[in-house]
């Protein structure tokens, strides 16, 4: 019977120490699987750490960045309107800091300046960096290799055609999920996952809220200057993340009809009247650099501006960003 005792205890010991072994290398795994993500046209991307030192430059990435808790992680982005366009959306929140906001540049970067920055990763989509003067595919290989890999999708922006080079198998993703595969990076999946709870009772608050399509509003989504001499069409429901947050209201787009040669299709006031929008969304003027007052005021003034329903009826409405945290 001691034998048999012996025996039974020496098996026990041996499945508990498998057992262990096997929960030792789960939660390995789980640590490891944390820090990483999958994305077009990168492929995986596995971090030993969460990044401290990140490189980004069009305004979604810093954005998250904050969102998740680590802005002061940023050390580049482009175009200050970027922090301005934050600070005017988070003006109400207490204790909030844009970490990054000193670290606004130019458009554009080197690779000698990538080396400076000796960052742990870089939110840019390399097949975009590609289309930049001084810039191929080797270079964007050499700064994954030696300095940190590239993490990005631009051209989910609008859904537009990659470089022909990167064509093959590139996939579009929308804001959140690549927001998603950014706080699997930074091993921040709870705090997303909070987030996406907020913005899916919102999202929900909208569609309930939403009138017949038959008594929507027409819209027109514009880039416009202050004196009116630049207008730039958007689509306003098209896919991509640019319209992540105009396709939620399910308005009907006054240039619907309209064929795009590209994502911005130039337009004057006289075809903003033969449309005649029932409301105006102005992209890029939230921030203290675009006078908006001032555009309001022209339309008015303008001859055939003031003819607009949307400017008789006070509704023209500033608009961030495209891409930003919808």
């Amino acid at each position: 019977q001691s034998g048999d005792g012996a025996t039974t205890t020496a098996t026990e010991t041996a499945t508990a120490t498998e057992a262990e072994a096997e929960a030792t290398e789960t939660a390995t795994e789980t640590t490891e699987s944390s820090y990483a993500a999958e994305l077009s046209p990168v492929g995986t991307v596995t971090l030993d750490e969460p990044p401290t030192n990140v490189f980004t430059h069009f305004p979604w990435f810093p954005d998250m960045a904050s969102a998740l808790g680590q802005g002061d992680t940023v050390n580049n982005l482009w175009w200050d309107g970027t922090v301005a366009g934050l600070e005017y959306f988070t003006a109400g929140f207490d204790g909030f800091e844009i970490e990054w906001a000193d670290a606004a540049g130019e458009y554009g970067f080197t690779k000698e300046r990538l080396y400076e920055l000796d960052s742990d990763l870089h939110l840019v989509d390399p097949a975009w960096v590609t289309t930049q003067d001084n810039w191929n595919r080797a270079d964007t290989d050499e700064v994954a290799d030696n300095i940190g890999p590239w993490f990005g999708n631009y051209y989910s922006n609008f859904n537009a055609a990659p470089p022909e080079e990167w064509a093959d198998g590139y996939e579009y993703y929308d804001l959140w999920e690549l927001f998603e595969r950014v706080a699997s990076l930074y091993g921040e999946r709870e705090r997303y996952e909070a987030l996406q709870s907020v913005r899916d009772d919102q999202l929900t608050t909208v569609e309930d809220g939403l009138p017949p399509e038959s008594e929507r509003p027409t819209a027109a989504y514009l880039s416009i200057s202050t004196d009116l001499s630049s207008i730039y069409l958007l689509r306003l429901n098209a896919p991509g993340y640019w319209n992540a947050h105009t396709r939620p209201l399910g308005a009907v787009d006054a240039f619907g009809d309209e064929e795009f040669t590209g994502p911005f299709q130039e337009v004057d006031v006289e075809a903003l009247l033969e449309a005649d929008p029932d409301v105006i969304l102005a992209l890029w003027t939230v921030t203290e650099t675009f006078d908006f007052d001032g555009l309001k005021q022209n339309l008015r003034d303008d001859p055939v501006g003031r003819e607009l329903a949307a400017v008789r009826n006070d509704r023209v409405y500033p608009q961030g960003p495209g891409g930003r945290g919808r």
